[in-house]
């Protein structure tokens, strides 16, 4: 899609109070940050854990409410049993991690905490991998299937930033609304995903569109990208996705303003105003 194409014919006023009510506070994300801080000292004082980061969307603040929980990267030592399976290094992690809290949970890919109020902590242990082809400092994370998959959290930080400065902070509005939208239905494409597309989307923007419209084409360009893989699914859900935005977009720009809010609340859940503005 061509940015410099599209009009503002959608309800903005809509989008804007949306993305008042699923975007952290400035008090939320400082209390995030002092709790990632709180459980990368209570982590780094272990052998096992050589250092320990802020990773994700707390990172490149594109967190959303309810769904985002507060990502940290918690890089142990290469030892050779862990180095071979990486569902050892969950367990080691998560071993860790129970001396000090209660509420623990294992997953695949990461250990998350669960605290009574605020943000969980999701913990990813890391293998130290040296530097890519870019120069960016990279890692092993845990994948599917007990492997390990590589890692540049710093190369993404610096794309989002890039893209941030190039077109403003819209770019990253639109990311947290393709959020709420994946978190909203199943996350039919995990957060780290959708921050890829959205840079992909924008590769040859100027100047970045009203939010319906950017939202309208990194949700294209997601069906594109899910039309080329094999899940059947998700490529459907992402496909109809798109279709919604699209018919959104029309009927704005027929002048059926309800019709239009009527289809974004189908998309994007009651959180998004029912009102014209």
């Amino acid at each position: 899609m061509n940015a410099q194409k599209f009009m503002s014919t959608s309800p903005s006023t809509n989008f804007q109070v949306l993305l008042e009510r699923i975007s952290l506070s400035a008090s939320e994300r400082t209390a995030a940050l002092k709790r990632a801080e709180s459980v990368c000292q209570n982590l780094i004082n272990h052998p096992l854990v050589q250092d320990c980061f802020l990773a994700g969307s707390l990172a490149r603040s594109t967190a959303i409410q309810t769904f985002s929980d507060v990502d940290i990267v918690a890089v142990i030592r290469n030892e050779p049993n862990i180095s071979g399976n990486s569902t050892l290094a969950i367990s080691a992690i998560s071993d860790l991690l129970s001396r000090t809290y209660v509420e623990i949970q294992d997953f695949d890919s990461a250990v998350r905490i669960t605290f009574p109020n605020g943000l969980g902590v999701d913990v990813v242990p890391a293998l130290p991998a040296g530097n890519n082809s870019s120069g960016f400092e990279t890692y092993k994370i845990p994948g599917e299937q007990r492997a390990w998959i590589d890692y540049a959290p710093e190369e993404q930080n610096q794309q989002i930033e890039q893209f941030t400065k190039k077109l403003g902070e819209e770019f990253k509005h639109a990311i947290r609304l393709t959020k709420w939208w994946s978190r909203t239905h199943g996350s039919p494409i995990p957060s780290y995903e959708i921050e890829d597309i959205a840079s992909r989307a924008a590769q040859k923007w100027k100047h970045i569109p009203p939010l319906a419209e950017t939202l309208s084409a990194f949700l294209e360009e997601a069906a594109r990208i899910e039309s080329e893989k094999t899940s059947d699914h998700r490529h459907s859900v992402v496909r109809q996705a798109s279709l919604i935005a699209h018919e959104a977009l029309e009927l704005a720009a027929r002048g059926d303003t309800a019709g239009s809010i009527e289809r974004w609340r189908c998309l994007l859940g009651e959180q998004f105003p029912a009102v014209i503005f």
